[in-house]
């Protein structure tokens, strides 16, 4: 009989430790942590906010602190107040309940303390200090006050933007960096396919474009653009003793290569139905179209600048250079929403005061070389 029961405790003990643990199971998979914004600038703290089933939790000081609020503890009540001109909240800790403003309301989740700070639903601060609060599911940030701008950058085309293991690196990152550091807000960069960056931009998912975009008659009836901040063309690429003033006139009869889909193609396809003795390479990457030059597979190549200009000043040992100069000049500016004059003056200002500061010189030697 003593044997039974002592078998039935530990069954009884089993299943209370199994319940608990399936109690608590999905509380402790559903909390993940997540960004946070306040007034347009990115905060990292410790503990880090997160979402706990269904609703954010945030470190109040540090939150509240950043709106302006004075954050002060009641160890007694295990209580804090929060308190910004004729705002003012309290909430105790383990309690549903919270005051606000004069009023008693229900809370749905209570506020708790981790790693010694008291951790408050987003929302009971957000409506009681009265700033507007909002959620990015795809970038996983809650923001209170003013929102940071968000940057559509489709992170594949080197040397404007792209990705260097977890780092969103690039000419155009580093300026928009300085531009940031201008302003003293941040500008969240979100990696955007090139062929969803308009449609982005339109239905309001980004606030701005900054993805090497070329400025062009169609895209200006749909969106607004900056002044142009850069201005290339197709140039010429031979090894190294060639005419500096090669023109495309004399690549007539040659081998002449390029790569697919590229205004190059276009410009070597007018020149060989001119000269039919003129030989055309085909390519579908800039590397292989280097790399044919260079090895003498072709003569020469009709090529974007940028990326050419961005391997040759890390490639200095190689034979290659850049001849020449084929009248066909892109722009490329930051672009923003239609009719957006404010955000657009904004940006244009700016733009000039980094010409004229120099920073703009630096940022282009950095990624292109002198030569500009």
């Amino acid at each position: 009989m003593n044997q039974r029961r002592i078998v039935l405790a530990a069954a009884v003990f089993t299943l209370a430790g199994l319940i608990t643990f399936l109690v608590c199971l999905p509380s402790a998979f559903a909390r993940q942590d997540i960004g946070l914004q306040v007034q347009g600038k990115l905060m990292a703290t410790e503990p880090a906010p997160f979402i706990d089933g269904s609703r954010i939790m945030v470190p109040v000081r540090e939150v509240a602190g950043n709106l302006g609020a004075e954050v002060t503890w009641d160890e007694e009540k295990q209580a804090v107040n929060i308190v910004k001109g004729e705002y003012q909240i309290t909430l105790v800790i383990g309690q549903t309940q919270a005051v606000v403003n004069g009023e008693t309301i229900n809370l749905d989740a209570a506020p708790v303390i981790m790693a010694e700070k008291a951790m408050v639903p987003v929302r009971v601060l957000a409506e009681g200090l009265q700033v507007p609060v909002s959620w990015d599911s795809a970038a996983r940030v809650v923001s209170l006050g003013k929102s940071a701008l968000v940057a559509g950058s489709s992170l594949d085309f080197p040397p404007f933007e792209y990705k260097e293991g977890n780092d969103i690196v690039g000419f155009e990152i580093d300026l928009i960096k300085a531009i940031e550091e201008m302003w003293g807000e941040d500008i969240i960069i979100k990696d955007v396919s090139f062929d969803r960056l308009i449609p982005s931009l339109r239905s309001g998912e980004v606030d701005l474009i900054v993805s090497g975009i070329t400025i062009t008659e169609d895209r200006k009836k749909v969106i607004d653009f900056t002044e142009p901040y850069f201005v290339w063309s197709e140039m010429i690429l031979s090894t190294k003793g060639a005419d500096q003033d090669m023109g495309l006139g004399d690549l007539a009869g040659q081998k002449i290569a390029f790569q697919l889909g590229t205004t190059g193609q276009e410009l070597v396809a007018d020149l060989a139905e001119k000269y039919p003795d003129t030989q055309l390479l085909m390519f579908e990457s800039l590397e292989e179209v280097w790399t044919a030059v260079e090895k003498g597979k072709a003569d020469a190549a009709v090529i974007s600048y940028p990326p050419t200009a961005h391997y040759l000043k890390n490639h200095p040992d190689n034979n290659l250079q850049m001849v020449g100069q084929i009248p066909s000049a892109d722009s490329t500016g930051i672009a923003v929403r239609k009719g957006n004059q404010e955000l657009l003056d904004k940006l244009n200002k700016s733009l000039k005061t980094l010409e004229e500061n120099g920073t703009y010189d630096r940022l282009w030697e950095k990624w292109f070389g002198s030569g500009r």
